[in-house]
């Protein structure tokens, strides 16, 4: 990450008043989102379990507990139960460590799983890794809401782009209006 200056705040001063607000109007619209539903099982635990029970060796059980942190970046862990990812992100670092699991029987049954399940897990962890970076966007407080603060380079694409929708929304809405007539 960056290394950004640290703004500090005074808890008393109207800024800090008015980010506090905005931060709890914005975790509201979240939970609404969410249906209020934001009790998650992460599958760290698990993982850890089950990686002693194959005794799989340090370098595997430090690659599965990095990808279950990068699994929270994902929507796993609303889709799927913690034991399913547990065992997707065991086996993908298996394969990333050139580990061999237990085939017969196989190994995810022991932890009620099927290979299905694991397959979408990795799909989803090898979508993420195949995303680009993410880059920190600066954002500030413009009129009563958040925009993003752009430096030339950055305003002049934005613009473009922007531009480039609205001429695709005009040409749309004359093969709109032509169509009618």
């Amino acid at each position: 990450m960056e290394n950004l200056p640290t703004e500090l705040f005074d808890v008393s001063s109207k800024k800090y008043s008015e980010l506090e607000t905005d931060l709890k109007r914005c975790e509201l619209q979240v939970l609404k989102e969410m249906g209020y539903i934001c009790h998650v099982e992460l599958p760290h635990k698990l993982m850890t379990v089950y990686l002693g029970i194959l005794q799989a060796p340090s370098h595997m059980t430090q690659e599965a507990w990095n990808l279950a942190n990068d699994s929270l970046r994902t929507t796993l862990c609303v889709r799927f139960k913690s034991y399913v990812v547990a065992c997707g992100v065991i086996y993908a670092a298996a394969r990333r460590c050139y580990v061999p699991l237990p085939e017969n029987p196989p190994w995810w049954k022991a932890f009620e799983t099927s290979k299905k399940e694991i397959d979408e897990v990795c799909r989803v962890l090898a979508h993420l890794y195949s995303l680009p970076k993410p880059q920190y966007v600066h954002v500030c407080k413009e009129d009563g809401s958040f925009t993003m603060c752009l430096n030339d380079a950055n305003a002049m694409k934005v613009s473009s782009i922007i531009r480039e929708i609205k001429a695709e929304s005009v040409s749309e809405d004359i093969e709109e209006r032509t169509e009618r007539e």
